[in-house]
């Protein structure tokens, strides 16, 4: 199988998966309404969405280690995609949110599976874009996905845009089921979980991605959920129109992503991570606290998505080499705690929303934001020079 080949089955099952989160945000309104809730209520479902990954993914990236990825995708991808289309059905609120609970457990032996997949298969010198690739396809998400489940939420329901997503969940799992290769067939090591656990948290490098990651999380994950609804309540935008203004997250995410997994790949990840996310919280201020005008907000918009873009591509990058030895497990450590960023996020988020409105929203992801520049500065030492030695020795 080509290595491009390789990209697209990855890419368009991350792309699913993607979706598969991203679903709840540009009907999030609609869903207040139809269960009688608040909308930082609504969002519940989204920390509901993560809180399997603290712990489901964790236990799954040792397990991929040993035995290969490709289960790991579709099964994950499987549950994932049937527990979204039931939630379709949901009689209730809390129904609702225990659907999203399982389909969060799919997604979180997904997620890490993904990236150390893709990892496996590509050098360190060339993997920043290679990553920027699947995170330009999962970015269509928002171009895509978003958009569309708007549309569809307010020419009908936002029941039917659930089903979409299930729907696409499982035809992405159908294509990766018949794929030859994802990623090496078994990765054998001969430690056991508890001394592969010790041995990447023992590195105060991969300590300090992880925490900077959980930083990044909450600075993304508190803005996303809720932007759809900033744009409809500042703005008195329709569901529908503040979603297509969401096209231009996805725009930038894509663009952001190919450029910065570029130039890391050129000049190292960490430079291009702190830099990125230092900017982002300086756009993610402006955006909530300082601008009121419609077409400012949305030219910050695609800045602030660019800038998100870049470092997503570059921080998987840097990460996927700080424990090349046990990557699965490296990285389902991260999507743990990138999981319990999201929870915090996404449940702080909505408690701010309600009560103080979408200003302390944003000086919350600020701050966030600013941590996790910090945090990689300060901890994170990147594995570029042990790469090129061991390239010169070869």
């Amino acid at each position: 199988m080509s290595s491009r080949a390789f990209l697209g089955s990855v890419g368009f099952l991350s792309f699913a998966t993607v979706y598969n989160n991203l679903v709840v945000s540009p009907v999030i309104v609609e869903i207040a309404r139809d269960m009688g809730v608040t909308v930082g209520t609504a969002g519940l479902l989204v920390t509901a969405y993560g809180i399997p990954g603290i712990v489901v993914g964790i236990l799954a990236g040792p397990l991929s280690d040993r035995y290969g990825r490709k289960g790991f995708l579709v099964g994950g991808g499987a549950v994932m995609s049937v527990l979204t289309l039931l939630g379709a059905a949901a009689p209730g609120f809390a129904h609702l949110l225990l659907t999203r609970v399982g389909a969060g457990v799919g997604a979180a032996v997904l997620f890490p599976n993904l990236t150390a997949a893709v990892a496996d298969e590509f050098p360190y010198q060339q993997r920043g874009r290679a990553m920027g690739f699947v995170i330009a396809m999962n970015s269509m998400a928002p171009i895509v996905g978003v958009p569309l489940a708007g549309l569809i939420a307010g020419l009908t329901s936002w029941r039917l845009s659930f089903v979409a997503v299930g729907v696409l969940g499982l035809l992405a799992v159908g294509v990766v089921s018949r794929s030859r290769l994802i990623g090496p067939a078994v990765r054998q090591t001969e430690l056991g979980t508890r001394e592969l656990f010790s041995s990447i948290l023992g590195d105060i490098s991969v300590r300090g991605a992880v925490v900077s990651s959980m930083f990044g999380s909450v600075f993304w994950f508190a803005w996303i959920t809720y932007v759809v609804a900033f744009f409809v309540e500042r703005f008195g935008l329709s569901t529908a129109t503040a979603s297509l203004v969401i096209l231009l997250t996805g725009v930038g995410i894509v663009i952001g992503s190919q450029v910065g997994g570029r130039i890391g790949d050129r000049t190292g990840h960490k430079a291009v991570v702190g830099w990125t996310i230092l900017v982002g919280s300086v756009l993610m201020l402006i955006e909530t606290v300082v601008v009121h005008d419609l077409v400012l907000a949305i030219m910050v918009l695609l800045l602030l998505a660019l800038a998100t873009g870049a470092r997503f591509a570059t921080n998987t990058a840097m990460i996927s080499e700080l424990a090349p030895e046990a990557r699965g497990t490296m990285l389902a450590i991260n999507s743990s705690i990138v999981s319990v960023g999201i929870v915090a996020g996404t449940a702080i988020g909505g408690i701010l929303v309600d009560s103080y409105g979408y200003e302390a929203l944003g000086v919350m992801s600020a701050l966030a934001g600013l941590a996790a520049a910090f945090v990689v500065w300060r901890f994170v030492t990147e594995r570029t020079a042990d790469i090129a030695a061991g390239e010169a020795i070869d």
